[in-house]
C-alpha cells in the first residue's frame, strides 16, 4: 500500500511539474503551435496535446487558428487576483491612469519580488505603437528605470550584491555594464529622486521611474514608471515627467499606509 501511495504521489508531482512547464512554454512561445510547445518542454507531442486539451477545458489555455495555443482567460483572472492580493488596485490604478492621461504614454507598476523586478500592472497609452510591457514580465535591474529606482533605495552593499548576482549584460549600446558607472548612476538617482533608462533596455525607448517610498523608510518594494518613445521626450519634458512620477509614487505610498 505504501509503495502504491508513493507511486501515486510521484505521478501527481510529475503532472504538476509538466503542467507548469507547458503553461510557461505557451506564455513564452512565438508561434504557439504543438511542435514548438513540445520542443520547449522537451515532452513528446502526444503528451503535450493531452495536457493542452485538459487545460483548454478548464480555461487556462485557449486554442486559436486551428492549431495554435495561447494563455486563456482563467490565467488572466488568476493574475488579476494575485495582483489584488499583492496591492489593492484602488491604491494604484487611479494614479497610473492619471499619468497615462497626462502624458498619453504607457505607465508601469512593478515590485521587488524574489530578487527580481516584476511588472504587476500596465496601463497602456493610447498612442503606443508597440506593446512596451506585459504583466508578469521581469525587468533587468541594471538597465531599467524601475530596477534602478528600486536599487537606489537599498544600502550600497545590498544593491551591489543584487546587481552582481543578476549580471550586467549589454542589452543595447547604451546599457551600463560596469559597477563603477552603476554606482555613479545610483548616486545621481538618489540626488534627483527618479531614475531614467536612456535606451538601456531597448532601443528608442526612454523610461522614467520613481520608487514608492516604504513605510518608515528603507528599501522600497514597489516602483512606478512612464515609458516614452525617445523622440517624444525632450530634456524639459523629462524633468516634468520625473516630478510627476515622484508625485505619483508618493501618492500610492500614502494609500498603502
Amino acid at each position: 500500500m505504501k509503495t502504491a501511495a508513493a507511486t501515486e504521489k510521484a505521478s501527481t508531482l510529475i503532472g504538476v511539474e509538466r503542467t507548469a512547464r507547458i503553461l510557461a512554454a505557451v506564455a513564452d512561445s512565438e508561434v504557439g503551435n504543438l511542435a514548438e510547445i513540445s520542443r520547449r518542454t522537451e515532452l513528446n507531442e502526444a503528451t503535450v496535446l493531452r495536457y493542452l486539451n485538459s487545460l483548454a477545458a478548464l480555461g487556462y489555455i485557449e486554442r486559436f487558428n486551428a492549431n495554435q495555443y495561447r494563455l486563456g482567460w482563467e490565467i488572466f483572472r488568476l493574475g488579476q487576483r494575485a495582483f489584488s492580493n499583492q496591492v489593492p488596485s484602488d491604491a494604484v490604478i487611479p494614479t497610473m491612469e492619471r499619468l497615462m492621461n497626462e502624458f498619453n504614454e504607457t505607465v508601469n507598476f512593478a515590485a521587488h519580488k524574489d530578487r527580481s523586478v516584476v511588472i504587476l500592472d500596465v496601463v497602456e497609452g493610447r498612442r503606443a505603437v508597440t506593446k512596451v510591457s506585459d504583466v508578469g514580465q521581469t525587468d533587468p535591474w541594471h538597465a531599467s528605470a524601475l530596477g534602478k529606482a528600486l536599487l537606489a533605495t537599498m544600502p550600497d552593499s545590498v544593491w551591489r550584491d543584487i546587481v552582481a548576482s543578476a549580471g550586467m549584460p549589454a542589452l543595447t549600446s547604451h546599457t551600463i555594464t560596469s559597477m563603477k558607472k552603476m554606482a555613479a548612476e545610483i548616486n545621481e538617482i538618489r540626488e534627483r529622486g527618479f531614475a531614467v533608462d536612456r535606451e538601456e533596455a531597448a532601443e528608442e525607448l526612454t523610461c522614467v521611474a520613481a520608487a514608492v517610498p516604504a513605510l518608515g523608510g528603507g528599501p522600497a518594494r514597489y516602483a512606478l514608471s512612464i515609458s516614452f518613445l525617445t523622440h517624444r521626450l525632450d530634456p524639459e519634458n523629462l524633468e516634468h515627467a520625473g516630478d510627476r512620477v515622484i508625485a505619483g509614487a508618493r501618492e500610492i505610498a500614502a494609500k498603502l499606509q
